[in-house]
């Protein structure tokens, strides 16, 4: 996948999420346009070790240094003329919807634990 990168932003918690145009060809001049948010998460600084939390170390072994947040949105079937409106479009949107959310103290230590977790619940399936 080819993709663009359009804009980085720093979030208020210390986190940066790129914004990439992932667009490609469909077929003559019709577009499936494609916005990836992507946002990579450092286990160290954001995890630290609590009685009631995993330990950073168990989550690295698991995950390693670093925990990938992405987002794609897709529209499908775009004119090649209406490409870039869609796009900027998409982009807009998710900076007044996602930002907020992405944007909260507590945001980067709660997705890494929902992939721990979810790591977790993936090994207990494995013989």
């Amino acid at each position: 996948m080819n993709e663009t990168l359009i804009q980085k932003i720093s979030l208020d918690n210390g986190q940066t999420v790129g914004l990439f145009d992932a667009s490609r060809k469909i077929a003559g001049d019709r577009w499936q346009v494609t916005l990836l948010a992507r946002m990579e998460i450092p286990v160290d600084g954001v995890y630290s070790d609590t009685a009631d939390m995993p330990l950073a170390a168990e989550i690295k072994k698991a995950l390693g240094e670093t925990v990938i947040f992405e987002v794609k949105k897709q529209r499908n079937f775009i004119d090649e003329g209406e490409k870039q409106k869609v796009l900027d479009n998409m982009v807009d949107t998710f900076k007044n919807i996602s930002l907020p959310y992405l944007s909260l103290p507590e945001f980067p230590k709660r997705h890494i634990a929902r992939q721990f977790s979810e790591f977790k619940k993936r090994r207990a399936w494995e013989p």
